[in-house]
């Protein structure tokens, strides 16, 4: 520890009383000049600092220039590669398999591979992905596609899936219903969901036109930058390129869960399925109510408005069903915050009557349309059963599907 600087030059201890006493110089003697520091008086030294040896500086701005460089040129090789394997398809150029499979990509390829229009469209989140088009066939006559795709939130999906189906078969007319959940509302981002497929994406961004040119090819990478540059989608991108046959399967068999039609492919209630997912679906609402979800999202409401009025421009007068719960989370979320969320919904539902042309249905109490506690999965997604339950209910409340 450095003493104080009165200390540094104070005087060494063989010195002290050899100082003439104040008052005593002669008069009128003038001051001399300071005398030299005693040998015994510590005084501090402070270095020059060291000159610069300019070439040497000139040889450390080349460096760092040529260090800049090299990480430009490497990044830009990073970016290249991950633009044209899109590991992700979040770019879009589907020159090899991609070694993830969004269900936005399979419903796309589904709907450009029909051969007809469809006359009723499904739209909603997961819990709405096995409502079955052969059984609403059966009971309305209408050819149903299942546009429905997973996550929680997506009014943005249906605003996407309605433009999607009308740009790929505009003369079509398709009647709509919408299964919306409660937590349609949560505030969310659309990237890394519809973002991540072009087809889709183009709508989310505001174009309302399905382009693959380079500007909006561009444009993706911009948006999903973050990734594009990524050393670990580098990873993803290398894998693809060199096991393109094992990334095929994979994809392969996660379309193998779904049926051209859209749905996903059903299978029997277990005992330890319910066991697995049910604590997690109480987990994940449980966080959700406590941390995210305090009143409904602007961006989720307009998003609706703007489907309803797409819909209503095509002449169509969607059915929306807020879709069921099981008792059991109910339970859990009912101290979260969720009746009042509820409420927040129905009172947003009867403030658009007023301005749009929909018919609404509320049955998120199962023991209205009779479901089968046990016929969930976990705590939002139901079996077979429980669906035709539940359509079977709205066909007799509205008499059929609305125009």
């Amino acid at each position: 520890m450095n003493p104080p600087d009165e200390e540094l030059f104070a005087l060494a201890p063989e010195d002290v009383g050899d100082e003439p006493p104040a008052g005593t110089e002669e008069p009128g003697a003038q001051p001399g000049p300071e005398p030299a520091p005693r040998a015994g008086l510590k005084k501090r030294v402070i270095p020059d600092p060291p000159e610069i040896d300019q070439a040497k500086g000139r040889q450390t701005l080349t460096f760092l220039l040529v260090l800049a460089l090299a990480a430009f040129v490497v990044m830009a090789a990073v970016g290249t590669l991950n633009t044209l394997a899109d590991p992700y398809g979040m770019v879009g150029m589907k020159l090899l398999p991609s070694a993830t499979t969004s269900d936005r990509t399979i419903k796309a390829d589904a709907i450009e591979a029909l051969k007809q229009p469809p006359q009723l469209v499904v739209l909603g989140s997961s819990r709405s992905m096995r409502y079955e088009p052969k059984y609403l066939e059966e009971k309305t006559g209408l050819r149903t596609f299942n546009a429905s795709v997973n996550g929680i939130g997506g009014t943005a999906d249906a605003w996407a899936m309605t433009n999607f189906i009308h740009d790929t078969f505009p003369d079509s007319h398709p009647k709509y219903l919408w299964l919306l959940d409660v937590e349609s509302f949560v505030p969310f981002k659309v990237q890394g969901r519809t973002a991540n497929e072009p087809r889709l994406a183009r709508y989310v961004e505001g174009s309302g036109t399905i382009q693959h040119t380079p500007v909006a090819i561009a444009r993706s990478v911009w948006d999903n930058r973050s990734s594009v540059l990524s050393w670990v989608t580098a990873k993803d991108s290398l894998r693809v390129i060199l096991h393109r046959d094992e990334a095929k399967v994979t994809a392969s068999k996660y379309r193998d869960t779904f049926l051209p039609d859209g749905m996903l492919k059903q299978r029997l209630w277990t005992e330890k399925e319910w066991a697995s997912r049910f604590p997690r679906s109480v987990t994940r609402y449980s966080d959700l109510y406590r941390n995210a979800y305090k009143k409904l999202d602007p961006e989720a409401q307009s998003y609706v408005e703007r489907t309803l009025k797409l819909m209503n421009d095509q002449a169509a007068t969607p059915l929306i069903v807020l879709t069921p719960i099981n008792p059991k989370l109910l339970k859990v979320i009912g101290p979260l915050g969720w009746p009042k969320r509820h409420q927040q919904v129905l009172d947003y539902i009867a403030s658009l009557e007023s301005k749009y042309d929909f018919v609404f249905v509320d049955i998120t109490d199962i023991t209205q349309f009779g479901a089968d506690p046990k016929q969930f999965y976990d705590g939002v997604h139901m079996t077979t059963i429980n669906t035709r339950r539940a359509i079977d209910y709205l066909l007799q409340q509205t008499g059929g599907l609305p125009k």
